[in-house]
């Protein structure tokens, strides 16, 4: 048996989730938006939607451990969430806030943060808020006031929406970009330590960039639940 042509292997698992990334956008942008519901958007609207931002923000985290792989001689201490460890390592980050709302929305669809909402009268008042996640015992950011507009269930930065059944697509194409912007900085600072080569992927039958996708991504017609 012959040896590998590289000694050894950093395993993360980030560039594998382009193509199913890739596979639940067609899925998604195959059905117009369906518009707004008591809770939030449709099924088909909010579960692609969902899934697609947690994979997205999975590819930024796992080039993010590459990167503290690689640079755990600098003895970055603590357990630092994602935005404050890069900030730690590029001072010059330029999505620092924008990657705190992002990550924001991670937790709450990754734990599920429930909004009791008072749904009665939607269709003259929509769904006011009964109770936050924070009011029925969930473990929220430390900094969520100042994150999160709570009255418009929405970050104060990107605008994205913070009830889990409220996500849509116009969500997808903010963390896209942000996380994609985020990863193009990492590559341009230092390309082996964030190596973003063979970005190709399968999408309706053709060979695309993968940041290509984002220009498919309209929300035209998204409106927010109130």
């Amino acid at each position: 048996m012959s040896r590998p042509a590289i000694p050894d292997v950093v395993t993360i698992v980030g560039s594998a989730y382009l193509q199913p990334i890739a596979d639940l956008l067609d899925k998604l942008l195959k059905r117009p938006v369906s518009g707004v519901g008591p809770a939030g958007t449709s099924l088909h609207e909010n579960g692609y939607s969902a899934a697609l931002v947690v994979l997205l923000i999975a590819v930024l985290e796992s080039y993010t451990a590459r990167l503290r792989f690689v640079r755990n001689v600098e003895g970055v201490a603590g357990n630092l969430s994602t935005p404050d460890l890069l900030a730690k390592y590029f001072t010059a980050l330029p999505t620092r806030d924008e990657l705190v709302d992002v990550f924001l929305v991670r937790n709450v669809l990754a734990h599920n943060h429930v909004w009791h909402l008072d749904v009665s009268d939607f269709e003259a008042v929509g769904s006011p808020t009964l109770a936050t996640p924070k009011e029925l015992g969930f473990q929220t950011n430390k900094h969520y006031e100042q994150v999160v507009d709570v009255p418009a269930r929405q970050t104060r930065t990107l605008r994205l929406n913070v009830s889990p059944t409220a996500v849509d697509r116009s969500d997808v194409r903010k963390v896209f970009d942000v996380v994609w912007r985020t990863l193009k900085f990492m590559n341009q600072e230092n390309f082996s330590h964030t190596p973003l080569a063979s970005c190709t992927v399968g999408f309706r039958g053709k060979h695309r960039q993968f940041e290509d996708l984002l220009k498919e991504i309209t929300d035209e017609g998204v409106s927010h639940a109130p």
